[in-house]
């Protein structure tokens, strides 16, 4: 039997960058993510092997942004989801705009995009397919985002699980993860992300969120929702529709474009018809007289980016941060040094050069389509591997996990730093 290395490239001991090398003989990569922060874009640790074959768990830049990059040199077969692949594909040309308006110099070009999508070999969940002479992958619905992967990789004698990002209970657009099917795990590959906390349950956040629209609305103040393009922000407009607030709600950025692909494939989908819905309520910010528009009486503006880097929210921001009858929700994690996380702690944020303190009112809710604690617990005794890998999740937190998970399942748990090789 083969012995079996996993190496982090990227995505140990932080939130970030995901990058997992598998070594058994052959060569297989999970996830080739960036990580944004405030000042630069940090990329995994260099692939020096050949590689078998790579595979993207799901669309989000943390785990895909860095994939085009393999391209300048590999002709490697990558899998993914369909839906993946549309959205990926979304995020790389997003990437290569937003760095040529900031007059950088990308890591990768237009070529390398289509030499990727060229390469990838879209798959159907539950669906067993031979990817290396030694390796079989099947995928099951992670419940993350749309075309959110938990991947299985079945090799001659061993099967190792990676969760990806995922979430086991359901949320307002998505079902929760499939691990109905999957049986005999020898290795786990799980995220972290939440391993030291609970989330509060999804409907008393809705309803907190609510009172906290209503509340600023009834003062004369603008809501600022900055929002991942991926899930979030259609997650949003999903709620604020159906609790009926009574004022117009824009839509701007690239989760216009995200909605879009999602609604091409409504069977990921929990309820389709109403999002379908929601979505055409909203206001569509297609050019900045709409822009003008939504400042011009309160409103609420739903936009990207998710951690306030980057995107038409940094407009907004400029025009509502003095006043503290307005309010800035956030409603995704947060990562280290990133905008939104310095917005969080200090109320602070620079935007174009300029270091704004903000009076509005700045708040954070847990709407995290990642498993908390009790739920990547209750995957884990679910799959009884005979390893756990931690990955994705902060220095700080991942120490807890592993405590918690020992104590509760006696189940060996591994916490690797970047770029230590450990045998399987």
């Amino acid at each position: 039997m083969h012995e079996i290395f996993f190496t982090a490239l990227g995505g140990a001991k932080e939130v970030g960058k995901s990058s997992l090398l598998i070594d058994y003989g052959e060569k297989i990569l999970f996830d080739r993510g960036v990580k944004l922060n405030a000042r630069k874009t940090e990329y995994p640790l260099p692939v020096t092997t050949n590689l078998d074959a790579t595979i993207i768990s799901h669309a989000h830049l943390d785990h895909s942004g860095s994939l085009p990059h393999l391209f300048l040199k590999s002709n490697v077969m990558n899998f993914l989801t369909i839906s993946t692949l549309d959205l990926a594909k979304l995020l790389w040309f997003d990437s290569l705009k937003i760095a040529g308006m900031e007059s950088m110099t990308p890591e990768w070009t237009k070529e390398e995009i289509h030499k990727a999508e060229k390469f990838s070999f879209p798959t159907d969940y539950k669906k067993n397919i031979q990817i290396t002479k030694e390796a079989h992958l099947e995928f099951f619905d992670a419940g993350h985002i749309l075309g959110s992967a938990i991947s299985v990789l079945s090799l001659k004698r061993q099967k190792i699980v990676y969760t990806g990002d995922f979430k086991l209970f359901e949320t307002r657009l998505h079902h929760g993860a499939d691990l109905g099917r999957i049986k005999n795990t020898d290795i786990l590959i799980t995220e972290s992300t939440y391993g030291d906390r609970e989330h509060p349950p999804r409907k008393e956040v809705e309803k907190l969120f609510v009172e906290k629209v209503r509340g600023t609305l009834d003062k004369g103040g603008w809501v600022l929702v900055p929002a991942f393009a991926v899930g979030r922000s259609q997650e949003i407009i999903d709620i604020l529709h159906e609790y009926k607030i009574g004022v117009p709600v824009f839509f701007d950025g690239m989760g216009q474009k995200a909605a879009k692909i999602m609604l091409d494939y409504p069977n990921l989908l929990k309820d389709a018809h109403l999002l379908r819905k929601a979505l055409s309520n909203a206001i569509w910010v297609s050019n900045p007289s709409f822009r003008k528009k939504a400042l011009k009486d309160p409103s609420i503006i739903v936009t990207t980016a998710g951690m306030l880097s980057g995107g038409p929210v940094g407009y907004y921001l400029k025009e509502l941060y003095k006043n503290e009858d307005n309010a800035v929700l956030l409603t995704g994690y947060q990562v280290e040094n990133t905008p939104g996380r310095q917005l969080l702690e200090t109320n602070k944020i620079e935007v174009d050069g300029k270091l704004l303190n903000v009076a509005a009112n700045v708040e954070k809710f847990d709407f995290s389509a990642h498993a908390d604690q009790a739920e990547s617990l209750q995957a884990i005794k679910k799959l009884s591997p005979k390893k756990i890998v931690l990955v994705h999740g902060d220095a700080s937190v991942m120490p807890i996990f592993k405590k918690k998970i020992e104590e509760e399942t006696g189940i060996e748990t591994v916490v690797p730093s970047i770029g230590e090789r450990i045998k399987l």
